[in-house]
């Protein structure tokens, strides 16, 4: 099984989502990673689903999920997932020492505080995992990881 991206635009509705998770959950699918958001379209919601599935599977899959009521259109990402982390960290005698590690990871510092460095990366599982194992001390605050939605329009014709 290989881990796929879904992205499930619905209407704004939590029946929606427990419909979707009760599906899933009778099947032998397992979920990576679920986060769902508000659109800028109103009473549609988008539910971005991380599944590790068997690629036979997929087409399958999206014909189960259009049927669900509710669910106005599935996208599948067939690439490699990319995922967005957050790294919150300290600023102190070891900032240096923070900036030197992260230089080489594609990262981002998108905030400066006083004394806290918010870092973006954008990257596999397994090159934010390498950066987590890197800075992961006592100056980590923070982090958190999640996929970053499939880079592909929705079809809004069905919204409206």
């Amino acid at each position: 099984m290989t881990s796929k991206l879904f992205n499930i635009s619905c209407k704004s509705s939590n029946e929606t989502l427990v419909r979707i998770l009760l599906y899933v959950s009778k099947t032998d699918y397992n979920i990576c990673t679920m986060s769902q958001s508000s659109t800028d379209v109103q009473d549609v919601k988008l539910i971005t689903l991380e599944l590790e599935i068997d690629a036979r599977s997929i087409d399958r899959f999206i014909e189960e999920i259009l049927q669900l009521d509710g669910v106005l259109d599935v996208a599948v990402s067939f690439g490699s997932v990319l995922h967005i982390a957050t790294y919150q960290m300290s600023c102190n005698s070891n900032t240096f020492d923070i900036l030197h590690r992260i230089k080489s990871h594609n990262t981002h510092i998108i905030n400066i505080e006083a004394d806290k460095l918010l870092i973006v990366h954008i990257a596999s599982e397994k090159d934010i995992r390498l950066l987590y194992n890197k800075l992961d001390n006592k100056s980590l605050l923070s982090f958190c990881q999640q996929p970053i939605a499939i880079g592909r329009p929705l079809s809004w014709d069905k919204v409206i």
